[in-house]
């Protein structure tokens, strides 16, 4: 082959391997992919595709990508979306090959049924791309006005029966069938006249609007109050749900039943039994009778029951408090089927009342019925406090010097059937005798059948006469008060002490005399 025929085929192949090709499929820098290109929607719904980004060839470099929406319908919105913000630009980093992103349109109020194409475009861009071309991805919407919507709200239960003025509850769910989240208005369509109807969330709070989790749902509560007046018969109740920005909503019927009154020739007994498992207490006049008692329905339906004191002594003070919380009072409440109720009868006596047999009517009240249960408060002026809160000593008698100390133990005892709290010790004072309660002195909480013991540091001062010095220790909580224990202190000078005393006189003037002679006349 000639030398230049050689030199021109190099030159051929050197700029062949130079020219750029247009990128195909197989080369392009970026690549999209989507499983859905067209949707069904409403009037004013928002549409949403999602859509991946990915790599179009083994490469570890970082690529970007920049987006724009090249087509969509006049008076339409479009954006695209990367975790809940709109982009216009992404990058793929080295160790990330694709990307998932959302395309979300807004059809308008007034879109008339027919299908729209809307086309987004990308094109990678940044210093190691050579092809800058564009890709494009085409999508459908078909606007339907007789299409289901993307939401449901129902409830579990759409009907209940109840009694005139007895409120009853729904519960019902608003369920968001678009990809992401979306803000639905609660709206009351309709109700009987004279009705009573709250929208309420689960946490009791008046409801208009509920964010719901794209894909999930979201439970509220219709809160239905029938009149005191409401006839027999079924009643509608009509609550709708509608998406923000749109004029598409999804109605839940409710029923209720309105059922006659308890029938007029039965007692409230016969619905409602009302038990007490103590039904007679004796306590001294200063304290409080508690009487745990329950109301247990018999009924298929919630009864409206207010708690009522029928009759009682004179300056007498009962109150209904609940179980758990004796701060809590309570006059009436509602009773489902089937509950029972437990709550406490609280019995204050007049602090002067005499001993004797008191008894108390308490009753559970509907309309005109009327439950009872009478319960009875023995009161006993001779009952014995100190019996209930009891002190002992160990010992009861010690002999000290002056300026000399002993600890004694007081062994507190709670022998009731109640708790004890702020349980403090008390002392007289004795002349010549000091007494020192060790710690704080106070028990906080004496539980019933509990003893403690407390140290107390007895002390002779050191000018105390000699002879029997007796203390009176008493213990109290509130207003119970232990009956006093005596503690005698016999307080003599030990004859030990006097010799000591003498010795160390006279060992004084001894040592006084040899200075004098020593060193007093010079």
């Amino acid at each position: 082959m000639p030398e230049n025929e050689a030199k021109f085929l190099l030159v051929l192949f050197m700029l062949f391997i130079l020219i750029p090709f247009p990128a195909g499929a197989d080369f392009a820098q970026v690549t999209v992919g989507n499983d859905v290109s067209g949707k069904v929607a409403r009037p004013g719904d928002l549409v949403e595709f999602s859509f991946t980004v990915e790599k179009g060839y083994n490469t570890s470099e970082s690529t970007s990508v920049t987006f724009f929406v090249e087509k969509v319908p006049e008076n339409w919105t479009a954006g695209i979306y990367a975790n809940g913000n709109q982009v216009s630009q992404i990058t793929l980093p080295e160790e990330a090959d694709e990307r998932e992103l959302t395309l979300k349109v807004r059809v308008p109020e007034n879109a008339k049924d027919e299908e729209y194409p809307i086309k987004i475009g990308l094109r990678p861009y940044g210093e190691s791309i050579r092809n800058y071309d564009k890709i494009y991805q085409e999508f459908t919407v078909t606007v339907d006005r007789n299409a289901m919507p993307n939401l449901e709200i129902y409830s579990d239960i759409p009907g209940k029966k109840t009694h005139p003025g007895i409120p009853v509850s729904f519960g019902a769910f608003v369920e968001n069938k678009y990809e992401s989240r979306v803000n639905f208005q609660i709206n009351l369509v309709s109700k009987p006249e004279k009705w009573g109807v709250d929208l309420l969330s689960t946490d009791g709070s008046r409801v208009t609007r509920l964010g719901v989790p794209g894909e999930g749902n979201q439970q509220f509560n219709v809160l239905v109050n029938p009149p005191l007046n409401a006839t027999e018969g079924d009643y509608e109740i009509l609550v709708a749900a509608c998406p923000e920005k749109s004029n598409q909503s999804v109605l839940l019927p409710l029923s209720v039943t309105i059922n006659p009154e308890l029938a007029k020739n039965e007692d409230l007994s016969a619905y409602v039994e009302f038990n007490s498992s103590i039904v007679g207490l004796a306590i001294r006049p200063e304290k409080t009778a508690e009487f745990a008692v329950s109301l247990r329905s018999r009924y298929d339906q919630p009864l409206k029951l207010n708690l009522e004191v029928l009759s009682q002594p004179e300056g007498w003070n009962t109150e209904f408090v609940t179980d758990d919380d004796e701060d809590e009072r309570l006059s009436s409440f509602i009773l489902a089927e089937g509950e029972e109720q437990i709550f406490i009868v609280k019995v204050k006596p007049f602090q002067n009342a005499t001993s004797g047999l008191y008894p108390i009517t308490v009753a559970a009240v509907n309309g005109d019925r009327t439950v009872s249960r009478q319960l009875e408060v023995n009161i006993n002026n001779n009952l014995e406090n100190a019996e209930l809160l009891k002190i002992d000593s160990s010992p009861n008698e010690f002999t000290l010097n002056p300026g000399s100390s002993f600890e004694v133990r007081v062994n507190v005892e709670n022998r009731g059937n109640e708790p004890m709290e702020d349980v403090t010790l008390e002392i007289n004072e004795v002349t010549g005798i000091t007494s020192q309660i060790q710690g704080f002195g106070t028990v906080d909480e004496l539980e019933a059948g509990e003893s403690k013991t407390i140290p107390v540091e007895i002390t002779a001062n050191a000018n105390a006469g000699s002879g029997v010095k007796e203390i009176f220790i008493r213990a109290k909580s509130d207003d119970l008060v232990s009956s006093e224990k005596s503690i005698k202190v016999n307080v003599e000078k030990s004859s030990s002490s006097g010799l000591l005393g003498i010795g160390m006189l006279g060992f004084a003037i001894l040592v006084l005399v040899f200075v004098v002679r020593k060193f007093g006349r010079r």
